[in-house]
């Protein structure tokens, strides 16, 4: 089973208080407020008018029955009393008696005297009560009175209503338990269901901070070389996108002073060893001289191994002081200053040059490699030191053309490209290109692939650059052959 981490145990806490606590309001305080609530719709005081008022609806139709049935008697008795026109009899009680709607004799299945008024037997507004009586010799008296339809209705509602007040007072705890019993059950699933989710959040946000964490570690062990693959682009994904930006440039800024650091090291020891090979260079030179000047003989085999000797020592004692000359020059490389420039205005000064940087390297005469320099467009805004930065390109110019001396034709280009807030300068040859086992090493000091090379100018090109704050990269050109690619920051 996994184990939770305490980031996730703090987390899946808060949101289970957050979550419990209304909970334990609503049993703490929710019962006896439901109560209240209820209480204060169904209570006695309600009970006891809703009984009153069916009481009162009952015993007035009770006294319509009553009522009725004395009229009844009272028509029976006058029928008995004036049996002369019972019919005029009849409606002049109908008439006086507004609750009777119809009165007649009977004899057996007979009607025989029958009077009524329709408008009271109307079903919608009155309800009908027939009652009937004893006339003697065999007839009946029949009377129907009515009553409104209303009092029987309230007699109805008010019954039904206090019969359901009393049920629910009867049952108000069952009612109110039951209601705090599926408000709980109810609000449980939602915590739980909310529990769920904030544990797949808290595992998603605590597994990236994990990973963030374990990579934190690494760097803080020396390890550059961590990458933490980004998910999502919320607030945790920004800082892993910040941390693989804090690394990279870590680890640009490392490599940066890493090879400046080795560079400054080759610069002491390029110091001393021109020291050391330049000063017995001029006795060499002059014990030389002086062995084959002294010689008086004539012995001409002799005076010739003499002049060999002399000619082989002077020439190599040159190249010792133009090697000297080189290791000097490395050691005492200053470092850049950098001041605002265009590089436009740059580069159209560089393209200027080229003639006498064509001229030194190739020589004089038609045909041969062309140099192209294109600048930008528009005023480019960088900082450098222009006399650093001329050198290191010149050198750069320099190789591609002696990588195509000796060939009929050839092309050597300057160009720049934007790479966003950086600018890349490009100087690329159609030669025959850099070998990809050396691509990496060309700006290491004293690697030449050159005969006659010292193995320092690449490394000065790009101790040049990192002091400009750039990189430079070897790669194929898209002409063919070798391309240097500088990438130096914007200047505002």
């Amino acid at each position: 089973m996994r184990r939770y981490s305490r980031f996730e145990r703090r987390l899946l806490g808060t949101m289970a208080l957050v979550a419990f606590a209304p909970l334990l309001g609503a049993l703490v305080l929710g019962r006896p407020a439901l109560r209240d609530a209820y209480r204060l719709g169904v209570n006695p005081e309600i009970r006891a008018r809703l009984e009153e008022s069916a009481e009162a609806s009952r015993a007035h139709l009770e006294t319509l029955r009553d009522d009725a049935e004395h009229v009844a008697d009272a028509i029976a008795f006058h029928r008995a009393l004036d049996p002369e026109d019972p019919e005029a009899f009849f409606r002049a009680s109908l008439a006086r008696y507004p609750s009777i709607a119809s009165i007649a004799t009977v004899q057996g299945d007979d009607e025989i005297v029958l009077v009524e008024e329709p408008t009271r037997l109307d079903p919608d507004t009155r309800r009908p009560v027939t009652l009937e009586r004893e006339l003697g010799d065999g007839w009946r008296l029949r009377v129907v009175a009515t009553a409104p339809v209303a009092v029987f209705e309230s007699l109805q509602a008010a019954g039904e209503a206090a019969e359901v007040i009393a049920r629910l007072d009867d049952q108000a705890d069952y009612v109110s338990g039951t209601y705090v019993i599926v408000y709980i059950v109810f609000l449980a699933i939602i915590i739980i269901g909310a529990l769920a989710l904030a544990l797949v959040l808290a595992r998603r946000v605590t597994r990236r901070v994990g990973t963030l964490a374990l990579a934190v570690r690494k760097v803080g062990a020396g390890d550059l070389t961590v990458y933490v693959q980004t998910e999502g682009r919320d607030e945790v994904g920004e800082l892993i996108d910040t941390f693989n930006g804090m690394v990279r440039d870590l680890r640009e800024s490392r490599a940066r002073i890493d090879y400046l650091q080795r560079i400054g090291a080759w610069q002491e020891f390029a110091r001393r060893l021109a020291h050391e090979i330049k000063n017995p260079l001029t006795p060499i030179q002059l014990a030389a001289q002086e062995i084959h000047q002294s010689y008086r003989g004539d012995d001409e085999r002799y005076r010739r191994k003499l002049d060999d000797a002399r000619a082989i020592i002077e020439e190599e004692v040159d190249t010792l002081r133009r090697l000297v000359g080189e290791f000097s020059a490395f050691a005492k490389l200053p470092e850049a200053e950098l001041v605002a420039a265009d590089l436009r205005d740059f580069l159209s000064d560089l393209a200027r040059n080229v003639p006498a940087i064509r001229e030194d390297v190739i020589g004089h005469g038609e045909g041969g490699p062309t140099v192209e320099i294109t600048p930008p467009s528009e005023p480019t805004p960088v900082a450098i030191d222009a006399m650093m930065l001329r050198r290191g390109i010149d050198n750069l110019v320099r190789n591609a053309l002696q990588a195509l001396r000796g060939r009929d034709g050839g092309r050597v280009r300057v160009t720049t490209r934007d790479a966003g807030d950086q600018l890349e300068l490009w100087i690329e040859d159609d030669g025959p290109g850099i070998r990809d086992a050396d691509l990496e090493r060309v700006f290491d000091p004293y690697f030449t692939t050159k005969s006659d090379g010292t193995g320092l100018g690449l490394a000065i090109v790009k101790k040049v650059v990192l002091e400009h704050g750039g990189e430079i990269r070897a790669q194929r050109s898209e002409l063919g052959g070798a391309a240097f690619v500088l990438t130096l920051p914007r200047a505002d």
